[in-house]
């Protein structure tokens, strides 16, 4: 079942939309605070202190955002024999994407997982990467998180997916998904799932897990899921 829902973590706000004109971001859901730096060539320090953000987990739904000038792309001397005053540009996306491919620093309280995520992909034959970085963007690895439509825990798993998972793949009574070991444990089996019956489409994968396998057969992903998709993947790698 398609559900809608607010991400968190410490990089990941709820930031898309608005006019690249007026320098204003309105948000909305499904995006991160990074992506929109992104987006606009400014790091996320940078969209931090100008909207005077203390949180960047707390950035409301339908606030506008100031988006600043981005800072002057650095000079390059060119290699060796060119033209003493000759310099290179970095291109944009090129210099907005070294901004924010630093890694996320996990909090204590969560960084104990990381094992988990390590046996469990291991065990279901899914890149570790790609079950953190799918995990972080669902909850920032909250083990308490619970949303409005019921998914609950680290991965964020409906009721239904957790009976489906734990009786149906993993052959087992009900997990409990408050659980983290246990919920890490079902998530990333369902991610295996859902990689083969999409023929190993990471992209369509994710949109599955977000939007739900019949709603992405019969839709498609919806604008929504492809931003979601756009913002596990950037954070893959960085965990």
């Amino acid at each position: 079942m398609w559900r809608k829902m607010a991400t968190l973590g410490t990089l990941a706000g709820l930031v898309v939309g608005g006019s690249a004109a007026g320098r204003i971001h309105t948000v909305r859901r499904g995006d991160t605070l990074e992506a929109i730096g992104r987006r606009y060539g400014v790091d996320v320090p940078t969209l931090v202190a100008a909207n005077g953000l203390r949180n960047p987990d707390l950035v409301v739904e339908g606030a506008a955002l100031k988006i600043p000038a981005p800072a002057p792309a650095p000079v390059v001397p060119t290699k060796a024999g060119a033209l003493r005053d000759t310099v290179v540009r970095m291109p944009p996306a090129q210099l907005a994407a070294a901004r924010t491919s630093l890694r996320i620093v996990v909090p204590a309280d969560r960084a104990g997982l990381r094992p988990a995520f390590l046996q469990f992909s291991r065990l279901a034959g899914v890149p570790s990467d790609l079950a953190m970085a799918l995990a972080w963007q669902e909850s920032g690895w909250q083990r308490n998180k619970v949303s409005s439509t019921r998914a609950v825990g680290v991965m964020q798993l409906m009721p239904d997916t957790v009976d489906f998972v734990s009786t149906s793949l993993l052959g087992t009574a009900r997990l409990d998904p408050r659980d983290p070991v246990a919920n890490i444990r079902m998530g990333t089996r369902f991610l295996r799932y859902l990689l083969d019956s999409h023929g190993g489409s990471v992209d369509r994968a994710l949109a599955s897990y977000y939007q739900g396998l019949r709603s992405v057969r019969e839709r498609g992903p919806l604008d929504e899921t492809q931003r979601f998709v756009a913002n596990v993947k950037a954070l893959r790698g960085r965990l």
